[in-house]
């Protein structure tokens, strides 16, 4: 016999159970409400059927009525079991065992619903209380991006999403409850301090935190990634328990949050520059080289020409990507870029990428991408266009023209590839898809795997040369450095369709196709450089160079700066034409007793990439 410590134990247990149940992902917690009342209906039928069919065997429509109106009452706690205690089937333990469990089922479920109408309060305290116990994932920012980012996490078992910010609306914060998420939104949490933290169970290293900030101001996220490395700091939760990645800018944030030594921080930093991350994922998803024709030597075929709609943010991101990414040996590039405010948005780009318009047949048209001068651009040039990409910073408007040209292409006859760019996502109009597919840019593989920087991380890793692991050799990696990486990274699959060689096999190349992707190669290295601000050192700095190395030479026994370079000015002497590779290598020999080639260095470039590939 059991005794009474045992009973209040076990109904302990049983009511504690219910509970955390309850207050679980709203999909699951909605699938076991549904169990439990087809469950308790089916059996209830069974049940009160049977025992008011022997309570009133003679007389049916009573029965029928009074088993009904039993079935209904077990779902507002009342039960009938005096009534049918005395026929047969309840005689045993464990029918009558069965009855109260099918009862408990019952109440469950309208406990359920009573919690989704009027308990939002208390479950999203036993949310919060949830959220101490496994791996925390806490999103800065709510918005549509954000909460679509924060359903995937929730997706990983064991994974709690919480949510910050100070206003949220009905609508999203339904849809954040609809898959176990929480928000909060007092002072504590906005501020991050030591209550925000022991209220989220952030104690020592005993599971993983990641940080997500996510806010559309991107100064916000600034300012929160601050003030969170201050509270975890005086809270010592260590470094290495803890995860940053935010949108703003990488050049001047990533090494201020970042643990380096003794420095506190965070112990991986991932900033993402959101116009940048959607120019990237176009290249990933769609390079310019698939969109062209190359002929068996290497060379292109054909003239790479372009066409961007739109000049804000995600437009300047993806013409510097164009840019570094449509060079080839033997072609031609050509962009041009319909914005009827381009000169009120594009001063910044203007004022640090000049480089890209001194080198570049970048030209600008103040025309809509729905007006004549836009359709005339394109019939003029039907046959040898490639890449249109439209980024206008709406979705309907970026929807209505990309449906407009594409129809018009077909009709023209034009092969060129037309996409849609935008913080929702890239999609190809032209791929044949219906409907297009969407490819997201808030995704678990880009923001929290790094998958969109492992071939980098692996490429910086080749260049230190060191018994650091590459994740290490990435987080000391300066912020241009980390660029280079990525530009020739991302350049990679189109090196692979230039030379029609399977990636994941040893690359075999003739001497006339190594020459010419050494040069797409140099072509490539070049834009980098222009995008980045960097212009050809001019003649007089280089002979100054020259001698203040020589001067150097002569004092310490070798030069302490380098020649052809100089990273204040963003200068370089290799941004210089092919043919005139060979002289500058000589005359650098001659002024250093070096052995450079620049020529070979690309071709090396080359075959350094094919081999990553293979590994």
């Amino acid at each position: 016999m059991f005794n009474l410590s045992m009973v209040i134990v076990f109904t302990g247990i049983l009511f504690l159970g219910i509970i955390i149940n309850l207050a679980m992902k709203k999909e699951n917690s909605a699938k076991v409400t549904g169990v439990c009342i087809a469950v308790a209906g089916v059996s209830g039928l069974f049940i009160y059927g049977y025992g008011y069919g022997l309570a009133f065997a003679d007389n049916l429509p009573l029965a029928v009525i009074r088993s009904l109106m039993a079935v209904w009452g077990m779902f507002v706690s009342k039960n009938d079991f005096s009534i049918i205690s005395g026929t047969p089937l309840f005689s045993s333990q464990g029918a009558v065992l069965y009855f109260w469990l099918v009862h408990l089922m019952a109440q469950y479920a309208t406990a359920s619903a009573a919690i989704a109408t009027i308990g939002a309060r208390a479950l999203r305290r036993l949310r919060l209380w949830l959220a101490c116990f496994g791996n925390l994932s806490l999103i800065y920012g709510v918005n549509e991006d954000s909460v679509a980012f924060g359903r995937q996490l929730a997706e990983t078992p064991g994974n709690n999403v919480v949510f910050v910010d100070e206003k949220v609306s009905s609508s999203l914060e339904g849809a954040i409850n609809s898959f176990g998420g929480v928000t909060v939104g007092d002072k504590n949490a906005l501020w991050p301090d030591k209550k925000f933290l022991r209220g989220l169970g952030i104690r020592g290293d005993r599971r993983k935190y990641d940080f997500y900030l996510l806010h559309k101001n991107e100064a916000k996220n600034v300012k929160y990634a601050f003030a969170l490395k201050a509270a975890l700091e005086i809270n010592g939760i260590p470094a290495t328990a803890t995860n940053l990645v935010m949108l703003g800018s990488e050049e001047t944030h990533t090494a201020p949050l970042q643990r380096l030594g003794d420095k506190y921080g965070f112990g991986n930093v991932s900033v993402f520059d959101a116009p940048g991350l959607v120019a990237r994922l176009l290249i990933h998803h769609f390079p310019p080289a698939a969109t062209m024709d190359f002929n068996d030597d290497c060379s292109a075929a054909e003239n790479f020409e372009s066409v961007i709609i739109g000049f804000g943010a995600v437009g300047q991101a993806v013409m510097k990507q164009l840019v570094m990414n449509g060079q080839f040996a033997g072609s031609d590039f050509s962009l041009a870029v319909f914005a009827p405010d381009f000169e009120k948005v594009s001063g910044y780009v203007s004022a640090t990428s000049h480089s890209i318009i001194d080198n570049y047949n970048v030209k600008f048209y103040d025309y809509d991408g729905r007006s004549r001068s836009m359709y005339d651009y394109i019939l003029a040039r039907k046959d040898d266009m490639n890449y249109i990409v439209i980024c206008t910073g709406s979705e309907k408007t970026n929807n209505e023209i990309g449906g407009e040209i594409t129809r018009y292409l077909t009709r023209i006859g034009s092969d060129a590839q037309v996409y849609l760019a935008g913080y929702s996502g890239i999609t190809c109009l032209t791929e044949g898809r219906i409907p297009p597919k969407q490819h997201p840019v808030f995704t678990t593989d880009v923001l929290c795997t790094g998958k969109i920087d492992s071939v980098a991380t692996q490429l910086n890793h080749s260049y230190c040369n060191n018994d650091n692991t590459p994740q290490q050799n990435w987080a000391r990696c300066d912020w241009f450095s980390r660029m280079s990486s990525r530009a020739s990274a991302d350049f990679m699959p189109s090196m692979a369709v230039i030379a029609r060689q399977d990636p994941a096999q040893q690359w075999a190349l003739t001497d006339a196709q190594l020459e010419n992707l050494g040069i797409t190669e140099h072509l490539r290295w070049m834009a980098f450089h222009f995008v980045m601000g960097y212009e050809k050192m001019p003649a007089e700095v280089y002979d100054q160079r020259e001698q203040q190395y020589i001067s150097e030479k002569s004092l310490y026994g070798t030069g302490k700066i380098r020649v052809g370079k100089d990273t204040v000015a963003r200068q370089h002497a290799c941004l210089i034409p092919w043919e005139e590779l060979d002289a500058l290598s000589r005359r650098e020999n001659a002024i250093t007793g070096g052995n450079v080639d620049y020529k070979q260095s690309d071709k090396n470039n080359v075959l350094a990439i094919a081999q990553l590939y293979d590994s």
